[in-house]
């Protein structure tokens, strides 16, 4: 991993998240228009990632053995936080419902929104094609145990139907670009180009995006915080990436795949527990906080996770 790549690029995350505050405290932000930016980077930019990294990569049996393999540990690493979250929220006190929204915004990350099109600007397209599985194994995990988790406060149980949220276009992008390798469909030059050329919106716009929601939070509520946000921000930015590079390096893992792991590690809170929240707790201030404060942090604690990578891998 180079991390001047990774700086640089992170540079011009926090770049672009200013213009987009400066273009939202200028124009007017409707819910309307920040719905069609989440749809146009979840269901176009970010499948075309996916396309345009099976369509430029020589899919070879390794690819497939990593592509297996970071699903299983998104899987494993996503329960093992929230796991590690849970453990700690209980043991500085923090109980019931409260405990368990601590917990599901301190173990999960901003893997899809983020992490996808940071990992294929930092690591190219093969990087977003495995940054998109590793997200996949993520949605998994939200949808069934993180629901789980903040529903059984409101009263009500895991319902089967939650899982239907897993199957989204990222995830077809994902099983369709494989089967076409498998089964050797070769596509036409106008569709690579076509996926190379939507591939390129993902960073701008989910950027421009966070700019624009974090200005019009600040602009609504100021920098008003609750008193336990250093919980999340602790975990979520700094306890679970540094455990990551310990561990990680200590498995039988090519270096390519180590690095991508450790950079979704380091990504801020899920941007997704701004829906689920109200709607399972009717709480969404200490969602909408916690994101906008991760987000922010990140743009410093990430390079320092990719340093601490580099440093300890040699």
């Amino acid at each position: 991993m180079d991390i001047t790549v990774v700086i640089t690029s992170i540079s011009v995350m926090g770049v672009m998240i200013a213009i987009g505050a400066l273009f939202a405290a200028k124009v007017p932000v409707t819910a309307d228009v920040k719905q069609a930016m989440i749809l146009i980077v979840l269901n176009i930019a970010v499948p075309s990632i996916v396309l345009n990294g099976v369509f430029n990569t020589d899919v070879t049996d390794q690819l497939f053995q990593q592509a297996i393999a970071i699903f299983f540990i998104s899987l494993v690493f996503h329960l093992a936080a929230l796991v590690f979250a849970w453990g700690f929220a209980r043991l500085i006190g923090f109980r019931s419902l409260f405990a368990r929204k601590m917990t599901l915004l301190a173990a999960l990350g901003n893997t899809g929104f983020i992490g996808i099109p940071l990992c294929a600007t930092i690591f190219g397209p093969t990087g977003g094609l495995l940054a998109a599985i590793f997200d996949a194994g993520l949605d998994l995990i939200l949808f069934s145990v993180g629901i789980l988790m903040i529903q059984s406060g409101a009263g009500a149980g895991f319902k089967l139907r939650n899982l239907k949220a897993v199957i989204n276009l990222p995830l077809i992008a994902v099983v369709a670009g494989l089967t076409s390798v498998v089964t050797g469909f070769e596509p036409p030059a106008f569709l690579q180009q076509l996926t190379a050329l939507l591939s390129g919106l993902a960073a701008p716009l989910a950027m421009l995006y966070i700019g624009m929601m974090l200005q019009v939070h600040f602009k609504e509520v100021g920098f008003r915080v609750y008193r336990q946000i250093w919980f999340p921000i602790l975990i979520r930015l700094l306890a679970i990436p540094a455990l990551t590079i310990l561990i990680v390096f200590a498995l039988p893992l090519d270096s390519f795949l180590q690095s991508i792991i450790v950079i979704l590690a380091a990504m801020p809170t899920i941007t997704l527990s701004a829906i689920l929240f109200p709607r399972y707790t009717g709480d969404e201030e200490t969602a909408v906080v916690t994101i906008a404060f991760t987000t922010i942090l990140s743009l410093a604690t990430i390079p320092l996770v990719a340093w601490a990578a580099v440093w300890l891998g040699g």
